[in-house]
């Protein structure tokens, strides 16, 4: 069984634009293995516990938040959802909804939703590429129009609508209420020149290689997205691969493996 994967992702089409879950065994979208009959679940023969997305958003993406661990297994009977973002495009003047304005209730919050004027209370900030930006479960959010950007997150499909600009679709306003955080501080998780995250759940750390690179899993697995360059990986003493722009590679527990090349990518583990 071979330790090192270049997977491929699978096509979630949106009415904003679209998402490539690049590594997913959840049941709602599975990753695929390049150059092997099997997607990623049967050959790996377990799930994994987070979702890795590319997402291109056209337009903007409803109102939302998902929720805890606990309050998501009891009724939707899946994990809960702390997610990140890593902007890899934007245009000038693009922004994200991160939060709402400090001070607002449940019983506001529900009064502007029956009265459609949920806008005048987010919280709305500016990015650019290379910005990380950290979400925990119970935080409102939103991506806005002309951006790309990395996804790491929960394994979890769970996601509340509160608000969705006017397009025609179910929201969850009951459910939202119950989840969101109305203490979070929203000058907490945006993150400029980018190099380290660590949550509960998962740990992202941006890497250069400029020649060469070498770690090792243990009972970890190790994915990498590669944002600009060319180069190979191996594991010490096997078979090499190459990797570029765009790629993703997972590496299962268990391994020493090498990098060469001139390459920016994002780790995840």
């Amino acid at each position: 069984m071979k330790k090192i994967l270049k997977l491929n992702y699978y096509l979630s089409e949106k009415v904003w634009g679209y998402e490539k879950w690049i590594l997913s065994t959840h049941k709602n979208g599975i990753s695929f293995i390049c150059d092997e009959e099997k997607n990623l679940l049967e050959y790996l023969g377990e799930e994994l516990p987070i979702i890795i997305k590319e997402i291109r958003a056209n337009e903007t993406l409803s109102v939302q938040v998902h929720p805890g661990d606990e309050y998501s297994k009891k009724y939707e009977g899946d994990n809960g959802k702390t997610e990140c973002w890593y902007i890899t495009n934007a245009k000038e003047g693009a922004s994200i909804v991160y939060g709402i304005k400090e001070g607002i209730t449940k019983e506001e919050l529900l009064e502007d939703i029956e009265n459609n004027n949920v806008e005048k209370i987010l919280e709305n900030v500016y990015v650019e590429k290379g910005d990380m930006i950290y979400i925990p479960s119970g935080v409102v959010h939103a991506i806005k129009g002309d951006i790309e950007l990395i996804e790491i997150q929960q394994s979890s499909d769970v996601t509340y609508r509160i608000y969705d600009w006017g397009r025609d679709r179910e929201v969850h306003v009951k459910k939202a209420l119950d989840v969101i955080d109305f203490k979070f501080d929203n000058t907490k998780g945006i993150m400029k020149n980018f190099k380290i995250l660590e949550t509960p759940y998962f740990n992202v750390k941006k890497i250069n290689v400029e020649g060469s690179y070498e770690d090792k899993t243990s009972n970890k697995f190790h994915m990498y997205i590669c944002l600009n360059g060319n180069g190979i990986i191996k594991e010490i003493n096997g078979e090499e691969i190459s990797v570029s722009k765009g790629e993703s590679i997972y590496i299962g527990k268990d391994s020493d493996y090498l990098f060469e090349g001139n390459l920016e990518m994002l780790k995840v583990y």
